[in-house]
């Protein structure tokens, strides 16, 4: 068995029981979400649901929705709107990054004597 497929949120290693005992959830719980087509498991060769690490967080995150008392569609709504401000703050990062990029490199010609050109600037 590779290990190392165990370090990628995605690969799908938790049967429908583990996935269980780890949320503190019933198994139909899960099940109700595969059905809903909100959290969609990948089969095993046998057929049986097999969970990655990254739906089990999508479960959990459902979970608290529901406990807070969003119903199916609203927790979905609410999960779309979290995913879009996780993306925009990365972007804001990388724009961030870029324009930090951008001043240390414009400084840097800046501090030559020479213009654009490469001609004096005297």
């Amino acid at each position: 068995m590779n290990l190392r497929k165990l370090d990628d949120e995605h690969y799908p290693a938790f049967s429908t029981g583990q996935a269980a005992e780890l949320l503190g959830v019933e198994q139909p719980f899960l099940r109700s979400l595969d059905n809903a087509g909100v959290v969609t498991p990948q089969r095993s060769s046998g057929g049986h649901r097999r969970y990655s690490r990254h739906q089990l967080g999508l479960a959990n995150r459902l979970r608290e929705l529901f406990d807070e008392g969003h119903n199916l569609v609203s927790a979905q709504r609410i999960l779309r709107l979290e995913r879009e401000l996780d993306e925009a703050r990365a972007e804001i990062t990388r724009l961030k990054q870029r324009l930090a990029h951008l001043s240390r490199t414009s400084e840097s010609e800046g501090s030559h004597p020479e213009g654009p050109t490469g001609d004096s600037t005297e």
